[in-house]
Order: structure tokens, then sequence, then C-alpha cells
């Protein structure tokens, strides 16, 4: 299978990284999930939620109100899970399928050091990495971040052509499996500035965990702000001209980012869900390129591994690198912001992983603001129906906020269970500290540290969604 070949990959590369080529025995290794307690039962829910507050930028003083997720423009608009029934075989029930992300990130301004070439009548090749198969996809794009609209020719997807590393093909594609996105009936759209828009459905099959080619073709029209999102762990081409259907790209630049690519979905079976993760660096994957080797990639191959949940999960990691929890700054939405674009916009996320906050600590917020933007996320995720489970703050160096706030992370029994991440990773001889075989800098856990958290959390927490 596909994902077991991955997983030797991932397995190779981390041998590499231990240097005495394999990590510690599974006896070593900390205990797969420590859980919320279920002796006493949770509070009750607070009054409903008003419409957010504005949030305060650290820079410029401009405020930010609610993000909303952007009108759908093209001929699938919207987010929901829009039902299509698919005929049985032999006179069967028809089965029901509904749009589910299969793949998604979190977007925002993009800085000046994380910008592309000129992208104006230019050719832009990124590539993703699918959680959920299906023959039926759609895809979202995003402007915005944008003052002015975003002029693309062109979107088309294939499957990446990858040899010895099945994260990087060097920016080639199996041509053969070349497919061109329409919007409302034609090849090419204008997404207005401050929107998103989605494609009319296309029949492609979209394989889980193969690295697939988002390729567009630039008019003559673009924003000075390029919505996109820094941290894609992934090597994106651009190349002069309309080339989206070439094997590769001749002369092409690259950069480690992606642009104003959102989500991909696929048409499902009625009961596959989504489980989000918000987070910052360490849910971006800090110190991945072109590997599946974040911590949800791992936990999305576990998945994979569950007779009871393959085929009927797909993983989205709303991490962002620098983010903090509690406040905006002039490139980025506070987590709590996101949360509400990311999640709350996506009625197919039933479970909700949050890791975030120890930027706002290492900027000395307190442990109450962060406490109360647990709960503002708590608060308005069961509003929809969506379980949340909190994950402890991991080490770096001593804190007594870090300390404040995981022990109400781990005691206070508001969270539906806890993922306790620190006790994953923290050396025990020094609490404050990283194992030495799961750190990359003190700060981020290498990728034998992301693994080690991908395979800490409870596949069981993912059996059945909130009633």
């Amino acid at each position: 299978m596909l994902h077991e070949s991955l997983a030797l990959a991932l397995s190779a590369l981390l041998c590499l990284a231990c240097g005495e080529g394999s990590l510690a025995p599974s006896s070593e290794l900390p205990a797969r999930v420590v859980a919320a307690s279920e002796a006493e039962p949770k509070a009750p829910f607070p009054a409903p939620l008003q419409p957010a507050p504005p949030v305060a930028l650290s820079g410029g003083g401009e405020v930010l109100g609610p993000i909303v997720n952007g009108t759908g423009l093209g001929g699938a608009g919207g987010s929901g899970s829009e039902v299509a029934p698919a005929a049985g075989a032999g006179g069967a029930p028809a089965v029901s399928l509904e749009w589910l992300p299969s793949w998604a990130t979190t977007i925002q301004r993009t800085e000046p050091n994380n910008l592309p070439p000129p992208l104006a009548n230019a050719t832009l090749r990124q590539f993703v990495w699918p959680t959920l198969s299906g023959q039926q996809i759609r895809i979202q794009l995003s402007n915005e971040k944008g003052t002015s609209p975003v002029s693309i020719q062109k979107v088309h997807i294939a499957r990446a052509l990858t040899q010895a590393n099945p994260g990087n093909s060097q920016g080639q594609i199996e041509t053969v499996t070349d497919a061109a996105f329409q919007f409302n009936g034609a090849a090419s759209v204008s997404i207005p500035a401050g929107q998103t828009v989605w494609s009319d459905p296309l029949d492609f099959s979209l394989q889980e965990l193969q690295l697939t080619a988002i390729t567009m073709a630039f008019g003559a029209a673009l924003p000075v702000e390029i919505t996109g999102h820094p941290g894609a762990r992934e090597t994106s081409y651009i190349a002069a001209g309309d080339a989206v259907s070439a094997q590769g790209l001749t002369g092409a630049q690259t950069r480690d980012r992606w642009y104003f690519i959102n989500a991909l979905e696929v048409m499902a079976p009625s009961d596959a869900f989504a489980i989000a993760a918000l987070g910052d660096s360490i849910t971006d994957g800090y110190g991945v390129l072109n590997q599946f080797a974040r911590w949800t990639d791992f936990l999305t191959l576990a998945l994979q591994d569950d007779p009871a949940l393959a085929d009927k999960r797909s993983v989205l990691n709303f991490g962002m690198g620098a983010n903090a929890l509690t406040s905006s700054s002039m490139y980025q939405d506070a987590g709590v912001l996101r949360f509400e674009r990311d999640v709350l916009t996506r009625d197919k996320i039933k479970w909700l992983i949050v890791l975030e906050g120890i930027n706002d600590i290492r900027a000395n917020v307190q442990a109450q603001p962060i406490i109360d933007a647990y709960r503002r996320i708590l608060e308005r995720s069961r509003e929809k129906g969506i379980l949340v489970y909190g994950a402890t703050i991991t080490p770096n160096g001593p804190s007594a906020v870090r300390s404040a706030v995981n022990d109400w992370i781990r005691n206070s029994g508001e969270f539906d269970e806890v993922i306790d991440f620190d006790a994953v990773l923290r050396d025990p001889n020094d609490v404050n500290g990283i194992l030495p075989m799961f750190d990359n800098d003190g700060l981020h856990p290498s990728i034998a540290g992301y693994q080690a958290m991908g395979n800490a959390v409870d596949l069981s927490l993912f059996h059945a969604p909130r009633n």
C-alpha cells in the first residue's frame, strides 16, 4: 500500500536523523495518551457567544473583526456538505456522498521576505498531501488578504511524478493525470479582494497520502498583498508563461511556500468526517521539508492503519509558524480568529485538537488570557457539535505560565479530552526541556519528536462524533 511505502521512507529518514540507526525501544517511549478525567461531569455550557469582538493588532494599531470564510463564487460554491446520492450496485441502497475536506491550510497576508517571484503571466506549481481519497473533487482558492482582484487563467491538478523520495517530485507531474478545474464553466477566474472561490466539481481520482500538484497560470492582474501560507513544507515552482500541463517547469524559481490555495474537498460517504489541528509552528511542522512528517501526518498514517477509521477520517493542519493564540499581528490573525475562519466554517469537522499558546507565553502573556481563549474556542465548538481535545504546551525552558496553563488543560475538565504532548516530549531528567532524541532546537521537535506526538494520540478519540 502507498502509505506503507511512505512509512518505510520516513523510517529510513528517522534512522539517519537518530545517528544510531534506530529509535529507542518502544518501552522507553511515553504512554500513548493521557486523557482528561471522566470522574466528574463537565461544567455547564456558558451562554451563547455573541459575535466575536475585534482583536487589536500588535503593530500599526489596526483592528480586525471576525474572519468570514469568503463566499464561494464557483458553481459548487460554499463550504457546506451538499449531498449527492451515489447509485447502489445490484439494487443496493444508494450511498449519500458529501463534500469533505481532504486537505486544507490556514492563510495569512504574506510577509515581504516570503513573497513569490512576480506571478503576473507566470505559472505556479504547488504540492499538497491529500488525507482522504475521492473520485470527485473541488478546490478552494483564496484572495482574502488581497486588496484587489487576482486573475487566474487556468488551474490544473495532477499526481506528482516522484521517484526515490515520495515527498519530492522536483516539480514534475504525471502528465497523463493532468486535469483542469473550471469555475462556473470557465477555465479562468477572477477572485475579488477579500474573497474565496470554489471550483466546479471535477471528476479526478484523488489519492490519499500521494503527493499532488496544483498548477496555476496567472493573468496580468495580481494584488500587492499575497494571500498565502509560508509554512508549506513543500517546494513550489514558478516559471514564466503558461506551462500548467508541462511535466517539468524549465528554469523555474522555487519557494517553500503556498500561495492562494486553501482547500481540496472530495465527495465522500456521509459517515466520513474531518479532524482539525489548530496550532503554531510545532503543528505547522517547523524543520520538515518535502516529507510527510509533521505530527499531524503521523496521526494520519496511524488513522489509515486503524480498520475502523481508514478511509473515514481526514486530517486538516491549521498550524501557522510564529502565530499567537490571543493576539493578531500585521500579517497574521490570532489563533482564536483563525479557528473561526478555518474550523467553524467547515461543517464536516467533528474533532479539533488545540496546541497553541507557546508564542503568547514567550511574548509575556499570562495564563488567564490564554485560558480565556481556550474557553472561547470550546464554547463556539460546542455550538457546532465539535469535540475539542486540549494538547498540553510542549517544553521550552522553565515557565510558571506554561506550568499554569498545562495544569488547567489537564485538570479543569473543560476539554473533552486531553492529549499530553508535554509528557510525550519532555526529558525525565529536565522536565522543562525536550528529550534529546526528540529535540530539534529546544523549542521545536525533531522528526522523531513529531512521530512520537502523532503516535501518542489515542485513535479511539475519533471513533464517534458528538451526538
